[in-house]
């Protein structure tokens, strides 16, 4: 598992424009969807749950690190992947999902995730304390010394090595880890905005060093030297309706300084909805390892909304026919629920409604595992494959997955319209990833 990424790496330092794709969702489809798209293509998948979605106390998915471990490997079992083509991961593990509690505390229960997570058999690991808790505080403002986000990497790492070395299991497989200072917000940027930041060079070299230097003091060497990526600031993000795109020029600096660091490379995060050019630019300038989230529950989103819309032209008024009015429901839930959205958008009713549902920072992500959610679309699913789907409105709604109908290369029922839609992304974010190399990626 960990060895493919260390050989990426290798490959990386050799010259060769390759990468992989980090999926970051615990969404059933996208997992599905992504596990068959590497079977298919006989391809390594990386799949990672973060701190949000998977804890020890559930996450907003409802799973705790080993549920999610299982489901993963139950789905790849049956899909007849090797072990070896699946590495696990976790993305975001660290004190800030608690941020609103002092250090002490958040840290604590960031270590006790940390070691969940390396028992349930994650074995990529983002290290992740850049966000200020309740009591990191420097004259009345939220502030993180570089010092101090080293020191409490370094605290999980070990928790991380410690959770390993009791595992009897047999398995030697080594943890690896990604590591950073300056890291992008989780699902994008709140707002809107102009210019995004990059990371200087000498913020880049600042934070290997005292990152290297902790490691070494705490007698973590082997650790250090598989730490394999670092997080910084791309200048690429996106937020509700609008999206940075990645620009090769501002990251030049940076990209001449990693070329140098013999096992590290850049891991990009917020890469959702970038350009295929972006994509394949930024694995080309050493971010070897794109995260993607978002972009593919956004496009779930999208196809789930578009079959409910082909259900209520074809169907509505037909007799004994119960429509799931998907749509309607995902509103009610989140109009009523609003802690996952209310400190990120403000607006009137009008714009709200329009925003959750349809934002790039897809909102509704956070509401697929209510149980009405998934009782409405077994519904869906049900009144589709009954009646059938006409391809009038299919092509409709769905054109590209209509020209692949037409061209016999997916077939016409829900299930692999939904796949079809994400499979669309996934693609953007392979040929970024190919090389030329005989290791699969």
């Amino acid at each position: 598992m960990t060895e493919y990424l260390r050989e990426l790496v290798a490959a990386q330092k050799r010259g060769d424009a390759v990468g992989i794709t980090s999926i970051c969702s615990a969404n059933n489809f996208v997992i599905s969807a992504a596990l068959e798209y590497a079977r298919k293509r006989n391809r390594s998948v990386c799949i990672e749950s973060t701190g949000r979605q998977v804890n020890q106390y559930g996450g907003y998915s409802g799973l705790q690190p080993n549920e999610f471990a299982q489901y993963v490997r139950q789905i790849s079992e049956e899909m007849k992947l090797g072990e070896d083509q699946v590495i696990l991961g976790g993305d975001h593990l660290g004190p800030g999902i608690w941020r609103f509690e002092n250090s002490e505390v958040s840290m604590s229960k960031a270590r006790e995730l940390i070691r969940h997570c390396v028992r349930a058999g994650y074995r990529k690991l983002h290290l992740d304390p850049s966000m200020p808790c309740k009591d990191d505080m420097y004259k009345g403002h939220p502030d993180l010394s570089l010092k101090t986000i080293a020191e409490r990497t370094v605290s999980l790492c070990e928790t991380a090595e410690e959770a390993a070395a009791d595992m009897r299991s047999g398995n030697k497989t080594q943890l690896v880890y990604v590591v950073g200072a300056e890291v992008p917000t989780p699902g994008g940027v709140r707002k809107d905005k102009g210019e995004i930041p990059v990371s200087s060079t000498r913020d880049v070299e600042e934070t290997i060093s005292i990152m290297h230097s902790v490691f070494i003091e705490k007698g973590l060497e082997s650790a250090w030297n598989r730490c394999i990526a670092l997080v910084v600031e791309t200048g690429a993000t996106f937020g509700p309706e609008s999206v940075c795109d990645y620009d090769s020029k501002k990251t030049e600096d940076i990209k001449s300084l990693i070329e140098g660091e013999k096992n590290i490379v850049f891991e990009a995060h917020s890469t959702d909805f970038q350009t295929q050019q972006s994509l394949t630019n930024m694995v080309r300038d050493h971010f070897a390892i794109l995260k993607a989230g978002p972009c593919l529950t956004f496009a779930t989103r999208e196809a789930l909304y578009a079959l409910s819309y082909i259900e209520r032209e074809w169907l509505e008024g037909k007799q004994g026919v119960t429509l799931s009015r998907l749509p309607e429901l995902m509103q009610e839930l989140m109009s009523t629920d609003r802690k996952h959205w209310q400190n990120h958008y403000s607006g009137d009713e009008k714009y709200l409604r329009y925003i959750t549902a349809f934002g790039f920072s897809d909102r509704v992500r956070y509401y697929w595992s209510d149980h009405r959610c998934s009782d409405a679309i077994v519904r869906l699913f049900q009144n589709l494959t009954k009646y059938g789907i006409p391809l009038p409105l299919l092509s409709q709604y769905m054109p590209t997955q209509y020209e692949a109908v037409r061209e016999g290369r997916i077939q016409c029922t829900p299930d692999r319209l939904v796949y079809g839609k994400i499979e669309e992304i996934l693609d953007r974010y392979a040929k970024a990833c190919s090389g030329g190399v005989t290791a699969k990626c």
